[in-house]
């Protein structure tokens, strides 16, 4: 193609794929594309560090992207690289038919090629394969011996001990055959996508379950932004996408449309009424009855999770979900237990787990699921510590249920049911810092790790540490303000 811009990367494709407005938009107006959130930021970050990782498997290459700006550059470093038969090359970049690739790995041996596509998870996903055949596409027709094309994965049974194994953290599987299969789909595919620059103009493409399939797409905000009021029944709980768009094709836009002949769960009416109303949903037997269950005297509780792709610790897996850091509120004292983290600490942090919360009765937790799978792995580890930490899950009283067997619901709560919506909505005095999730909560607990300067790792601690705090008092808050409601 003549024009640069218009050659297609494997973004872009992928776009393509999942809605050609989209493509259209990353192509011709960027611009528009939503805020990339803090968590995506960091999900990429990740991958680029899993990445440097997988190059060590074939040390010595040439980094493409490290001496080049710009994707011509790129393309004539790689095909001298290739010329001069260059035995590894990392962010190889090849054009065919208008789709631009960059290749994490090509190797050349017995003057045939071998690439490799690396990813940050365990599962070889349906957008990866089309990703990794997209590749093999290019590659077959602008490289010569193409001999395969590998997915390359982190192994979930891979434990590291004392020093980290590449070879044995990673695993790959060929895509060639499925490759193969797909070469004229992909020709079909980009002559549509080229089609769809040439003709200049946005596609006309309503919002569907393409919007949220595979990915929530960068273009949502622009693309909803006069279809989601307030009282749209996009912002309906319960509901599965399918059936909200068939609602929404058929003309049913908002809340107040839903009539009795639509034949929904008894509770979507019910929250008509809310909304009608702005009035919240108030169970107060049922309140009444999960509040009976609390005994004094009684602590919230919070946990922080590590799970590094690569793992760092001896005796642990990729993403193995390691406590670092839990908090405690019993309504006058904070306190907390944080563990650095130098060498295995489990044990030492199950023990001080169970000597925090022997004195209660009662553990509040807010949408418990990590802390119980978390207590359950430390009993497998700790069998002789099994009974204590099954003693101490049985405390647990999970505030979340209330929100999310609507036993209690406000209309402003949407469909969102966290901590932090709810907490938002029905509280005054709890406040989020620096801090706004438990993605970004890991990737701080990084930066205290590698951190060498005390003054800044105390920073960053404290950080991590009030964090976790206006959890476990956003919890209690929330139990608080349900007793006051029954009363």
């Amino acid at each position: 193609m003549s024009n640069p811009l218009d050659l297609i990367s494997k973004t872009a494709y992928l776009k393509f794929e999942q809605c050609q407005k989209a493509f259209f938009f990353y192509k011709r107006h960027p611009y528009l594309r939503d805020k990339v959130s803090i968590d995506k930021q960091l999900t990429f970050s990740r991958g680029h560090q899993v990445g440097d990782l997988a190059q060590t498997l074939f040390p010595g290459g040439t980094d493409v992207s490290k001496q080049t700006k710009n994707s011509a550059d790129a393309l004539a470093l790689t095909k001298t690289l290739v010329e001069n038969k260059t035995p590894v090359i990392y962010e190889a970049t090849f054009t065919f038919n208008g789709a631009l690739i960059m290749l994490d790995i090509l190797c050349l041996e017995n003057e045939k090629y071998t690439a490799y596509e690396v990813k940050s998870s365990f599962k070889i996903s349906e957008i990866y394969l089309k990703d990794a055949c997209l590749q093999y596409y290019v590659l077959k027709n602008a490289l010569p011996n193409l001999e395969d094309l590998f997915l390359v994965t982190l192994n979930q049974d891979y434990i590291f001990e004392n020093e980290l194994n590449p070879k044995q953290l990673f695993k790959k599987r060929s895509v060639k055959a499925e490759s193969e299969k797909n070469l004229p789909y992909f020709e079909n595919q980009l002559f549509n996508a080229q089609l769809t620059l040439e003709q200049n103009k946005i596609p006309n493409i309503a919002i569907g379950a393409q919007c949220f399939k595979p990915y929530t797409c960068d273009y949502f905000g622009n693309c909803w932004k006069e279809t989601v009021a307030d009282n749209s029944i996009f912002h309906l709980p319960l509901l599965n996408k399918e059936k909200l768009f068939e609602w929404y094709n058929s003309g049913i836009r908002t809340i107040d449309q839903i009539g009795e002949e639509h034949d929904a769960k008894a509770i979507i009416y019910k929250i008509k009424e809310a909304y009608f109303e702005n009035k919240p949903i108030i169970d107060k037997e049922r309140i009444t009855a999960f509040l009976a269950t609390i005994q004094t005297p009684m602590a919230a509780m919070d946990m922080e999770m590590w799970g590094p792709a690569i793992p760092k610790i001896n005796g642990t897996k990729p993403f193995e979900q390691l406590p670092y850091l839990v908090c405690f509120f019993d309504g006058n004292i904070h306190s907390n237990i944080f563990i650095d983290y130098t060498k295995d600490e489990r044990k030492h942090f199950a023990e001080e787990l169970i000597e925090s919360t022997k004195t209660f009765k009662s553990i509040l937790v807010y949408d418990g699921t990590m802390e119980k799978m978390v207590i359950n792995n430390l009993a497998k580890l700790f069998p002789q510590l099994k009974p204590e930490l099954e003693e101490l899950k049985n405390k647990f009283i999970d505030v979340f249920d209330i929100f999310l067997d609507f036993s209690y619901y406000h209309p402003a709560f949407k469909t969102n049911f966290s901590l932090k919506t709810a907490s938002s909505v029905l509280l005054e005095d709890i406040y989020y810092s620096k801090i706004t999730s438990g993605l970004e909560a890991m990737a701080y607990y990084d930066q205290f790790r590698l951190e060498t300067n005390p003054v800044e790792k105390d920073i960053i601690k404290e950080e991590l540490i009030n964090y976790c705090k206006t959890d476990t008092l956003a919890t209690y808050r929330l139990t608080e303000f349900l007793q006051k409601l029954i009363k």
